[in-house]
């Protein structure tokens, strides 16, 4: 356990941004073209204000390509369209997800989205679980 909330601190001050396919409307779907290791394994699916709080949400599809059960630290970042404001990003934290098991989550900014945004894919760290 104190791996992984060191792999989500870490994952949350680090920043290497990568590109994810997205559309106008803060939609995103797909894998990031390229990006951190293990880009492969993340996958944005929805790109969207919550209809509920109207925070920066992202929905996102980790599947385990490695050939072990792993645990993983993802971060999301929540921009403006043109990329030069940072809204806010969001974290995933995945424990346990066995070879080709694929876990559905959801990145939240805790920031409410004012105006179309993107999300990226910042940052992914996977390890192999205990």
């Amino acid at each position: 356990m104190r791996k992984l909330l060191i792999a989500v601190a870490a994952a949350s001050v680090t920043f290497s941004i990568a590109g994810c396919n997205t559309s106008a409307g803060g939609a995103t779907t797909g894998k990031p073209a390229s990006g951190p290791a293990h880009a492969e394994d993340v996958a944005i699916t929805a790109c969207a204000a919550d209809p509920t709080t109207g925070f920066a949400d992202a929905k996102v599809t980790v599947t385990n390509h490695s050939s072990k059960t792993s645990n993983y630290a993802i971060t999301i970042a929540f921009e403006s369209q043109d990329g030069t404001t940072q809204i806010g990003t969001g974290l995933v934290a995945v424990t346990n997800l066995a070879s080709g098991q694929q876990s559905p989550q959801d990145a939240n900014s805790l920031v409410t989205a004012t105006g179309p945004f993107t999300c990226k894919v910042a940052n992914i760290t996977r390890y192999a679980a205990a």
